[in-house]
């Protein structure tokens, strides 16, 4: 008996001294820069996923122009990790280390990804050429107008384009989806030459066939109907690439400034055309070195929507 005991109290003092695997932590935030292995360059709009061990979803998110991304308030996940993806990249995963949280649970990783090469791609399907011309009218980022006809008098909504899709409805004619609201085409207004032209009129140039209904609209949008011109734009951290709070934006020449919000943005109204500066004084933590364009020329008063993105250096 006392042999069997010893036995015991032997295998359980060897599991005791086993070293433990983080079994869960908590993420506040992941932030980063992914560049290309082969160039260094940033590598912009790939895919970034946070997953736990067993291979669950957590959150995710898609590089910026610089290859930036960040995700707020993760939460738990059990050895959490991240997945690379994209077309063109062969995808990685990058396990995530207890060790590298700093006092508020935020991590920051900078993988290298290694580009496909061409004759390995897997070759994109097709859209139809009518699909793939009138998407390229709606830029993510970018505005259109959607003209209204209300007690005889147009009215026209400005609209920021955060999604799109455009649908062959398989009559001949298209549909348009927009931030996941469906709009008729023939009332939609895009940037053409420093005005905003129906774009029934624009695509009917390039088919043989009429791929939208009659609209009897103006091939024109009145520049009345215009809202006023936006410089607008976020300031980041040029290392993490998260967005800076209390920054100090400043239109030189005039009397408006800004400050950046939470989610590091920013916006002025102009009413007149011209050049203008974009001025940004850093807040407490931040170098006056920064990156960006600062100078923005306006051609119009009204229907202008111009971005402006800074980056500070700590």
């Amino acid at each position: 008996m006392k042999q069997l005991f010893f036995i015991i109290s032997i295998i359980g003092t060897f599991l005791g001294a086993q070293p433990k695997e983080a079994i869960e932590f908590q993420l506040n935030t992941i932030s980063g820069q992914v560049l290309n292995s082969l160039d260094k360059t940033p590598v912009k709009n790939l895919r970034v996923e946070v997953l736990s061990g067993n291979n669950l979803l957590k959150d995710s998110t898609v590089t910026d122009e610089n290859g930036h991304f960040n995700m707020d308030k993760v939460g738990y996940v059990w050895k959490p990790k991240i997945l690379l993806l994209s077309r063109d990249y062969h995808k990685l995963t990058v396990k995530l280390n207890p060790d590298d949280l700093d006092s508020l649970n935020n991590i920051t990783v900078h993988p290298m990804i290694t580009p496909i090469p061409d004759d390995q791609k897997i070759p994109s399907l097709a859209k139809t050429p009518i699909e793939s011309r009138a998407e390229s009218f709606f830029i993510k980022g970018s505005v259109f107008y959607y003209l209204s006809i209300v007690n005889e008098q147009f009215s026209a909504e400005r609209i920021r384009i955060k999604f799109r899709k455009v649908i062959d409805d398989g009559t001949g004619f298209i549909m348009l989806n927009i931030n996941g609201m469906y709009y008729e085409p023939e009332r939609c207004y895009v940037p053409q030459m420093g005005e905003y032209e129906n774009l029934a009129y624009i695509i009917d140039d390039y088919f043989p066939s009429p791929v939208f209904g009659p609209s009897g609209l103006p091939q024109y949008l009145d520049n009345n109907l215009l809202e006023p011109t936006i410089i607008y734009g976020t300031v980041f951290d040029a290392y993490t690439g998260k967005a800076v709070t209390g920054a100090e934006v400043i239109l030189a020449g005039s009397s408006k400034r800004r400050v950046t919000d939470e989610h590091g943005k920013y916006a002025f109204q102009v009413n007149k055309s011209g050049s203008y500066q974009i001025m940004v004084n850093p807040p407490f933590g931040y170098s006056s070195s920064q990156t960006g364009i600062s100078e923005i020329l306006v051609k119009s008063a009204r229907g202008g929507w111009y971005r402006s993105n800074h980056y500070l250096n700590p």
